[in-house]
């Protein structure tokens, strides 16, 4: 896998709904690739992407923050995924988690892909789940940095 990174898209308009409340804008913004680098830690990237927001985050930090993720998710979808040798599918929805699948088996039974490929089985889940498509959708989008 080439990632190293957790995506969480949240359906929702606002920016600020799907971030953790410390994060704050800054006046940076980048493109795509600029935006999955860990040179931005301790921050987030976050950007509009039709009616979702995806916040990326090398960090992998919003997987462990269970107040996050029921925060960010009180009226709406949050899917998250961790795409690195050790991958994460989440599912929130109403501030409850209606999906976990952790490490490559568990991710592959909730999104098969022939290839046994984590990445690969983790933007086709984005992909089903969102209408996003990660290799387009996101790659056009404007994403700005946050920082605590």
């Amino acid at each position: 896998m080439g990632w190293n990174l957790e995506v969480a898209v949240v359906r929702t308009t606002e920016v600020d709904d799907a971030l953790p409340d410390i994060f704050v804008p800054t006046d940076t913004t980048m493109g795509f690739d600029d935006a999955m680098s860990s040179r931005h830690l301790p921050g987030l990237c976050a950007a509009k992407v039709g009616d979702w927001i995806a916040v990326f985050d090398a960090g992998w930090r919003l997987s462990q923050s269970a107040d996050y993720l029921a925060e960010a998710s009180a009226s709406t979808d949050l899917h998250l995924v961790r795409i690195f040798d050790e991958p994460i599918i989440l599912h929130y929805r109403d501030g409850l988690q209606r999906l976990k699948a952790e490490g490559l088996a568990e991710c592959l039974e909730v999104s098969p892909d022939e290839h046994q490929d984590g990445e690969r089985s983790a933007m086709k889940y984005l992909r089903e789940m969102t209408g996003l498509i990660p290799g387009d959708d996101l790659e056009d989008a404007k994403f700005t940095l946050y920082l605590p």
